[in-house]
């Protein structure tokens, strides 16, 4: 029961010695494995297991570890023992071996002999483990270490430290530990590990002597590199290596080429392209759009340099300003309406053209300063107002042509009454005015023609009513004897005497024929037949018709029908105007007048365009068609305007090249106005801004304008360069590859992206920020995909030990485990120091 005991106490205690040894060296239970046991008389895996039961007498604290050389060429090493020593042997191309005493140490009851498989030396060292079992002699675990023979300290020091009698490694400048083990750097590596003396070896993305510095590829152009291939703008610029300048406020109508700066689109300007340009300038307007004037009030035009007049300024006048009118020669008024007559239009005239006057009905004259009677005013009567004659000395009536003394042989009044002319030989004016209706013994339009009944024949001529005048070789009172012209004699006041003494008519009152045709009158009668009294004094002229006054000395030109009567007659009235009765029917005008009796008025120049001379050089006009001094300016009603010419009554000629229509009322534009433009003014179109422009309205109009050069092809659309620019107004920039991930086209080509999530050409590539580490793939927006073997973490920045690091230690690298150095050592932290 004693020994049990003992051997299980042994057991504990050996346990745990393999424990710590097994924790203190990671790479003992490697070489465990791959040791064999070789057992006098026992097969190898009698003894696979550890024999947990010790002998009584073990010494298992006076002997921890021994130390051997071992040829690392070795296929096979034999440990081999008895009572005093254990001996090593290595099988090689020469054999090697070394004995160790043990006499104190270890009881021997019987040979021992063991076999240990090819191992894998490690920098020169072979680490064995030797468990003996109870078969023949029990022996405690052990760490058996085989080095050379100049090392000391277990399990060794690395990174070439050497070992002090002391078992104290000395390590090379750049390492540090109880096995100069760890590196030593002069600062940490912030993001990376400390793997060579005084050098960090940096994660993905990172460089610089401490890894503090990151990398981006390509280089942030303008801004800083604040994280890998993660760049912080400078102030002035954006986007994917801060490429894209930012301008602030933004161009609203162009691009931004620089901090600041942009470049306008075509047709605006301004710090911001928020300036339209209109070329020429708006003169009194807003450019509100690329060449388009919103004109002030009163202005219009394309310019807005056209001011308006309302009414419009007539009379091809020129509006100079806002409902100012300048108006064109022989016109005035607030829109030149008014013609301009140099002498005023009298007695109601109306001045209807430059220096013409429109009369009313009752008055005539270049400025109806004549009144018209409508029935001339007869004998040097003069017409004082419309329809009232002024009549001369001796004359009465309403157109003065009834005379103040009577004609004693006359049983009614002389007078005109609608005739501009006298009827003759009691002819009478009327039934319809200019018409005489005459006595039965004259005809003609004056009643100046003498009726003959019977017809006077042989060619004889009706010289007086019923008094035919015949030619030589015929005498009869219608000519109807033939006569020989030797027997002939031509008697005073046209009475022929036959020189037979035989009167044809007989002699009146006791006279005698005394010779054909001639009789020998009384001194009471005389006349060619005794048939006019005679008078004292003598009557003169032969007191025949043609003749007045007391004695027929004076001429008479009245055409009243005598019937050869000599009687007391109005004395020389009948020449009217001023003219004087010269002879018998005979009147002697004045300048001014002309006809039988003076009573033609005369116009010199004459009347003409059927006007009427109606007073000395006065014509009085149709005034619907002719007007001026003559008639001889055409009447347009209503004017012609613009300068237009009235050439025939109511038509204007118009100057073709700038007026048309009826008045020359209407502009000329040629070309002519298109797309509905209206012609205004000659030569100056107005459009439909809201859809042309230019000076013909040729120019479509599209607002807001066509942007990046596209062409405004029709109102409202814009013809775009699709391969670079889209939308209504070509605003719209084109990416021939799309931007993906809400991504947006800013510029023909170019993909604006959301910087903190994508990036690339066409915003294609994640973003991770920070980056992601180690190799890892940013797999989408802010998600890293890492090599989960060796990291691990949001950014793979975590390193992965496959072996967890113990005791509080530190994986720093993958698979590597930074211990607390004070206490663990190991690939694990799990081998106490």
């Amino acid at each position: 029961m004693a020994a049990s005991a003992a051997a299980l106490a042994f057991q504990a205690k050996r346990k745990n010695l393999l424990s710590l040894a097994l924790k203190k060296d990671p790479i003992l239970p490697r070489i465990k494995q791959a040791v064999s046991f070789v057992h006098d008389g026992e097969p190898p895996e009698a003894h696979s297991a550890v024999d947990e039961s010790p002998p009584a007498d073990s010494h298992i604290n006076t002997i921890s570890q021994a130390h051997m050389p071992v040829d690392e060429s070795a296929n096979t090493t034999k440990i081999s023992s008895n009572k005093d020593s254990i001996t090593t042997t290595s099988s090689t191309s020469k054999t090697k071996s070394t004995t160790i005493s043990t006499k104190s140490l270890i009881p021997a009851k019987a040979a021992t002999s063991f076999s240990i498989s090819p191992i894998v030396p490690l920098v020169g060292v072979v680490t064995v483990i030797l468990v003996c079992g109870a078969a023949a002699v029990f022996l405690p675990p052990f760490l058996l270490s085989l080095q050379y023979p100049d090392y000391s300290c277990f399990p060794g020091c690395w990174n070439g430290g050497t070992c002090s009698p002391q078992n104290i490694c000395t390590c090379l400048s750049g390492y540090s530990g109880d096995r100069c083990q760890t590196t030593i750097c002069n600062q940490t590596c912030i993001n990376g590990v400390c793997a060579d003396p005084y050098k960090c070896t940096c994660q993905a993305g990172w460089n610089g002597t401490y890894c503090d510095q990151p990398i981006c590829i390509p280089q942030c152009v303008n801004g800083n590199c604040t994280g890998p291939n993660y760049c912080t703008c400078n102030v002035s610029y954006t986007g994917y290596l801060c490429l894209t300048p930012v301008c602030s406020p933004s161009c609203v109508h162009g691009y931004c080429t620089s901090p600041g700066n942009c470049l306008c689109n075509t047709g605006w300007n301004g710090t911001s392209c928020d300036e339209p340009i209109c070329s020429p300038s708006c003169v009194n307007g807003n450019c509100t759009y690329p060449n388009v004037c919103n004109c002030s009030t009163d202005w219009t035009g394309s310019t807005c340099s056209t001011p308006i007049c309302s009414p419009t300024c007539m009379h091809n006048s020129n509006c100079t300003a806002p409902n100012t009118c300048v108006c064109s020669s022989g016109y005035n008024g607030s829109y030149c309406q008014s013609p301009i007559c140099t002498s005023p239009c009298q007695n109601g005239g109306n001045c209807t053209a430059p220096s013409v006057c429109t009369c009313p009905t009752t008055f005539n004259g270049s400025v109806c300063e004549f009144p018209i009677c409508t029935n001339s005013c007869l004998n040097n009567g003069n017409c004082t107002a419309p329809d009232v004659c002024t009549c001369a000395a001796g004359w009465t009536g309403s157109i003065c042509q009834t005379g103040n003394k009577l004609h004693t042989f006359l049983s009614e009044w002389w007078y005109l009454s609608v005739c501009s002319f006298n009827c003759s030989n009691g002819g009478t004016c009327g039934p319809t005015p200019q018409t005489c209706t005459c006595t039965s013994q004259w005809s003609g339009t004056q009643c100046t023609t003498p009726v003959c009944s019977p017809t006077c024949q042989n060619q004889g001529t009706c010289v007086a009513p019923n008094n035919c005048s015949c030619p030589i070789g015929y005498n009869g009172s219608v000519c109807q004897y033939r006569t020989i012209a030797s027997f002939l004699e031509i008697i005073q006041n046209e009475l022929f005497c036959v020189f037979s003494a035989i009167c044809l008519t007989a002699c009146n009152h006791g006279g005698s024929c005394v010779a054909p045709n001639e009789c020998n009158c009384t001194t009471s009668w005389a006349g060619l037949l005794c048939d006019m009294p005679r008078c004292n004094p003598w009557c003169q002229n032969g007191g025949v018709k043609g003749y007045t006054g007391e004695t027929c000395g004076q001429p008479l030109c009245n055409p009243i029908n005598y019937e050869d009567s000599i009687g007391y007659l109005v004395p020389n009235a009948t020449c009217q105007n001023g003219g004087t009765c010269i002879s018998p029917y005979n009147c002697s005008c004045t300048a001014s007048w002309s006809g039988t009796y003076c009573q033609t008025a005369i116009c010199n120049p004459q009347c003409i365009n059927d006007g009427n001379c109606t007073a000395p050089n006065v014509c009085t006009c149709n005034t619907t068609q002719w007007n001026g001094s003559l008639c001889e300016i055409p009447v347009c009603n209503p004017s012609c305007l613009n300068n237009g010419n009235c050439t025939s009554p109511g038509v204007c000629t118009c100057d073709t090249s700038q007026w048309n229509g009826t008045i020359c009322e209407t502009p000329v534009c040629t070309p002519i106005c298109e797309n509905n433009g209206n012609c205004t003014s000659p030569g100056v179109c107005t459009c439909d801004a809201t859809q042309w422009n230019g000076t013909r309205c040729e120019t479509p109009v599209c607002t807001p304008i066509c942007q990046n050069n596209g062409n405004c092809t029709s109102p409202g659309v814009c013809t775009c360069d699709t391969s670079q620019w889209n939308g209504t107004r070509c605003e719209t920039p084109v990416c021939s590859s799309p931007c993906q991930n809400n991504g947006n086209c800013t510029a023909p080509g170019v993909c604006t992206c959301d910087t903190t999530q994508w990036n690339g050409t066409t915003c294609e590539t994640p973003v991770c920020t920070p980056i992601c580490q180690n190799n890892g793939n940013c797999t989408s927006p802010g998600v890293c995909t890492c090599d989960t073997s060796q990291w691990n973490g949001t950014r793979c920045e975590t390193p992965v030990c496959s072996s967890p690091c113990q005791n509080n230690g530190n994986c720093t690298a993958p698979g590597v485990c930074t211990c607390v150095t004070s206490q663990w050592n190991g690939s694990d932290c799990t081998t106490r120091k």
